[in-house]
């Protein structure tokens, strides 16, 4: 009988504040997305973990209960900046490894404000940084992106030997959809505001135009406030802090309608649309800033309104006011979703490991 495939996913993105029911780390937000929410549905064994090097073994993946995974026929690497990795990614060859690189954001058009900026700059970080991960890149077998902005800019400023693209995708059963009642709607964000790019600058002038109730889901203390970088009074903004994803789909879109703000900079331009297909999957409508990936969930699957202005915001917010059309577009959005259903998208997983052996 021919052996599965075996597939190591070896990520950096791990919380380093939460752990999971079983004491471990839980992962990031694109370790969860990108990575280990598809191990489930995916035909292929799979182990996860961090990346582990042997100069008579190889990679592998030293998984969280303790074991080490030498025996993995490709290894899917995400976030590895290290300098001293450089050196070691020739040793695959002798083993017959393959090794991927997942990547999800363009680290390269970071906006100095997001706080990954210092700590993945050359000048700020020597030994784990841009260039470092450039070269990794390019000294693997291939990479995987999420969006179309990312697959053009590594097929054409990179030299990679290969680039594929497997969007992001959600997984539906996880999230409880919103119960909308004829009350009066509440706007929420889930995010981090230290992470930001000037983004939630956009909605100064907007949630304070009409008798909002707002909510931030992701508040930690000690960074910016969420009423403070959108103009608002902080007692008129309610917050609770964000979920690991044991509970993030349940705990964190407890809002009537979400909104998605994004500055149109090289670092937007590579983000996916994963904010607003959780909003979709929560039963939550959504308005979102007038960007390449929004625009094409809107284009190709009619989900979501775009705004390029305060008074499109202030229109489409006012819109979703009315009971009967927000209830109806979340019933609307949750049909149209299922595309993007991780039990439909994880196949894509599947086809380009498989297409490396």
């Amino acid at each position: 009988m021919k052996r599965r495939i075996k597939v190591g996913f070896a990520s950096t993105d791990w919380s380093r504040s939460m752990l999971d029911d079983w004491g471990h780390p839980v992962p990031g937000g694109a370790n969860w997305v990108r990575l280990l929410q598809n191990r489930p549905y995916m035909k292929a064994e799979t182990v996860t973990g961090l990346l582990l090097h042997s100069p008579q073994k190889g990679f592998g993946v030293a998984s969280w209960d303790k074991q080490s995974h030498y025996d993995c026929d490709i290894i899917v690497l995400q976030r590895l900046m290290f300098g001293k990795l450089i050196d070691k990614l020739d040793d695959r060859k002798k083993f017959g490894q393959v090794l991927i690189n997942d990547v999800d954001d363009w680290y390269w058009g970071l906006h100095e404000e997001n706080n990954a900026f210092k700590l993945t700059h050359p000048d700020h970080n020597k030994d784990e940084n841009i260039d470092h991960y450039k070269n990794v890149i390019e000294r693997c077998d291939g990479v995987v992106v999420s969006t179309p902005f990312l697959k053009e800019r590594f097929e054409t400023e990179f030299n990679c030997a290969r680039v594929d693209m497997i969007e992001n995708c959600v997984t539906m059963k996880d999230f409880t959809a919103r119960y909308h009642k004829a009350r009066r709607a509440k706007v929420g964000w889930v995010g981090s505001t230290s992470h930001r790019s000037g983004d939630l600058e956009i909605l100064r002038g907007v949630l304070d135009a009409g008798t909002w109730r707002v909510h931030h889901s992701g508040h930690v203390n000690g960074a910016v406030h969420f009423a403070d970088k959108v103009g608002m009074q902080r007692s008129k903004v309610s917050t609770s802090p964000m979920h690991h994803p044991q509970n993030y789909a349940k705990l964190s879109f407890q809002f009537d309608i979400g909104v998605a703000p994004l500055t149109d900079i090289p670092f937007n331009r590579a983000k996916s649309w994963i904010k607003a297909i959780e909003y979709a999957a929560a039963g939550v409508p959504m308005v979102m800033s007038d960007v390449s990936e929004y625009r094409r969930l809107v284009t190709d699957y009619g989900i979501g309104r775009l705004a390029s202005t305060r008074q499109e915001w202030i229109d489409h917010l006012n819109e979703l006011k009315d009971f009967p059309v927000r209830s109806a577009e979340a019933k609307a959005n949750l049909e149209k979703l299922k595309a993007l259903d991780v039990s439909v998208m994880a196949s894509n997983w599947d086809k380009v490991v498989a297409s490396y052996l």
